[in-house]
């Protein structure tokens, strides 16, 4: 992996080399930038490099063809580039590394932009065609790797981070009130937005090409769903993805660098675990992050750690357990300066801290098991909506003498009793609405009430007319004639996957130059589930159903049906604890009156009624910290 920066419109060796610095945690091994002032356009190209394959000097970027017509810099691993590179020999190219870099641009001149419909793998790149004038900006099927953008006249800035762009001075830091409302209610924005009025991601599994007459955007993948497999009974189902799961952790621990696993004691990471000691000689180095028992009173779910070491026991692994001290106060604003936009989800702290933990081991790519819950169906949201549908058959009268009672249980504090209460609710609170309304009500983390609550009469029409949730809806609207099953995980697949798992993931590791591998959103393991019967993903009420079919005897019974845990973090413990002196001074009144986006009175009404217990607005107030820290890091220049 690495960083990537460059300027199309201008050629400014000051400005590229700072944006390129500015990244330089993504590519701590080498370092390159071109300039092209006689170019028509200009453009500068910056490349921060994370040696992974061939570290040798023959793979610096920006890279060039032979007759220097054509150049690239380059993020990501291409997993099928030997088979390309096999077909581009045969056809006569020469090549001068072992880099997957170099089969882009071979590629490109064999089979022009459409080559990017062949490649396996997570990228984002830039390539500069001077013969045609175009720079075309490409990114992977699902959004794995980052790229933004911003337009100012006749230049276009691009970059792997946000930050890299904020190195021009002229950039107008106004906020998108549309992604300020969708981060409230779900706590990311949404691809293509950002906060950034003016900055905006290439979307995933798009190429966007810039030429000196016009501008195009085209799509060259689009996940669809269709039972398209042949008759066949599930056991044959279950051993082709077993199958197809091998191959692809096989090509996804191809390294010349050490590679480990984020191990979490649940089915995905375990599933992967179980195949790679196929392909590791040596014992592979496993890392979990724990808490402190007490930090856990209040989440009712279990700790990952106890599960976590039964399997590195088992498949004899380097395990290494990282227990989270209270220090939460100073790891989030760096946390957040790393992630660009703001993603109000605690995981990213634990990803964060396991990430530097593996790059102090020497250990610079590890696989994770994102993916897994939104390819093969693992979510609780997933559940609800299973459980939701027996849910409609109750009389209205019982349903509503249900809501009364949930309305009155404790939901913010408490042990794992008051845990399934403030499940319950939120349940409750959604199950009796429309498909698609029910399915965005167990997403959202503010509802419409809230919303105006915080936002007031400024942003009042937006919200009444549906813009928080506004892409939520064109993905459903997509999906609308598929089963219900496969419409929930195109949802997934289409936000929560890309513009908060992956965002996060991305840069929690770059943030200490290491590799994230997603063996479970492999081309041919999505490709795959999403022409399996919906049945076959979720059976009545179990999730990840022919996956677990798949990999039942590679990993023990407690595995396979544990409670699934979900990778955060203690937050409910740390609103009142950790973080309660950073609440009350950062969304103190003073504060929110000079930031001017939420209503003080409203804000402090939420922090009252979570204390008590009588709601739970853990999150929600988690989202409001973030935000105002956010502002802090970008809007006033506050180094963290």
């Amino acid at each position: 992996m690495c960083g990537i920066a460059g300027i199309w419109g201008e050629a400014n060796e000051e400005l590229i080399r700072r944006m390129t610095e500015t990244v330089s945690h993504r590519g701590p091994d080498d370092a390159g930038i071109e300039v092209f002032a006689d170019f028509d356009p200009p453009i500068s190209l910056g490349h921060r490099r994370l040696s992974i394959i061939d570290l040798s000097a023959a793979g610096h970027q920006p890279m060039a063809n032979e007759d220097e017509t054509l150049w690239i810099v380059f993020n990501g691993e291409i997993y099928n580039f030997p088979e390309l590179r096999k077909r581009l020999l045969t056809s006569g190219h020469r090549f001068r590394s072992r880099t997957d870099t170099e089969v882009l641009i071979h590629g490109y001149e064999e089979w022009g932009i459409d080559f990017v419909k062949k490649l396996n793998g997570i990228f984002a790149f830039a390539l500069w065609d001077s013969r045609r004038r175009l720079l075309h900006l490409v990114r992977d099927r699902y959004g794995v790797k980052p790229l933004y953008y911003r337009q100012e006249g006749k230049r276009l800035f691009f970059a792997s981070e946000i930050k890299s762009l904020l190195c021009d001075r002229n950039l107008d830091r106004e906020i998108d009130p549309n992604a300020l409302l969708a981060y409230v209610k779900f706590r990311y924005c949404p691809e293509p937005l950002t906060l950034f009025k003016h900055v905006h991601r290439v979307p995933p599994g798009h190429v966007m090409t810039f030429g000196v007459e016009q501008t195009s955007s085209s799509r060259f993948y689009e996940l669809v769903f269709r039972d398209t497999h042949p008759p066949a009974d599930e056991r044959d189902l279950a051993r082709q993805l077993r199958d197809l799961l091998f191959d692809t952790v096989r090509r996804q621990m191809i390294s010349d660098v050490p590679v480990g696993l984020f191990l979490s004691g649940g089915v995905d990471s375990g599933g992967l675990l179980a195949m790679t000691r196929n392909f590791s000689p040596e014992p592979l180095k496993t890392f979990t992050i724990g808490f402190r028992r007490e930090d856990q009173r209040f989440e009712g779910q279990p700790d990952d750690v106890r599960y976590a070491r039964e399997l590195a026991k088992r498949f004899h692994t380097d395990h290494q357990e990282i227990i989270l001290e209270p220090k939460i106060v100073d790891l989030l604003p760096k946390v957040i300066w790393h992630l660009d936009d703001p993603i109000a989800d605690p995981a990213a702290i634990t990803s964060y801290l396991i990430c530097q933990a593996a790059r102090q081991q020497n250990t610079k790519v590890l696989l994770s098991g994102q993916g897994g819950d939104e390819v093969f169906c693992g979510y609780p949201w997933h559940l609800a909506i299973q459980l939701s549908r027996y849910y409609d058959r109750l009389p209205a009268a019982v349903r509503a003498l249900l809501q009364k009672l949930l309305n009155r249980l404790p939901a913010a504090k408490g042990g794992p009793l008051t845990a399934t209460f403030r499940r319950l609710r939120k349940f409750n609170n959604s199950a009796s609405l429309e498909f698609e309304d029910r399915l965005i009500g167990f997403l959202s983390y503010a509802y419409t009430e809230n919303l105006h609550g915080l936002l007031g009469e400024r942003y009042a029409e937006a919200i009444s007319a549906g813009l928080p949730e506004r892409t939520h809806w064109e993905l459903l609207k997509k999906s609308a004639r598929c089963h219900y099953i496969d419409r929930m995980l195109h949802l997934d697949m289409g936000t929560f996957l890309p513009s908060l798992n992956l965002a996060y993931t991305d840069k929690t590791s770059m943030a200490f130059g290491v590799e994230v591998r997603v063996p479970y959103i492999d081309n041919e393991i999505v490709d795959f589930m999403a022409a399996v019967p919906p049945d076959l993903k979720m059976r009545g009420t179990v999730r990840k159903y022919l996956m677990k079919q798949a990999l039942k005897d590679l990993l023990p019974d407690q595995i396979l049906n544990r409670q699934k845990a979900g990778f955060g973090a203690p937050i409910r413990t740390w609103i009142v604890s950790d973080l309660k002196e950073m609440i009350e001074d950062l969304l103190c009144r003073t504060n929110l009156e000079r930031r001017g986006f939420f209503n003080p009175d409203y804000v402090q009404r939420l922090i009252q009624e979570n204390a008590s217990g009588r709601h739970d607005y853990n999150y929600l107030i988690y989202i409001l910290l973030n935000f105002e820290l956010w502002c802090r890091v970008h809007l006033d220049k506050q180094a963290p």
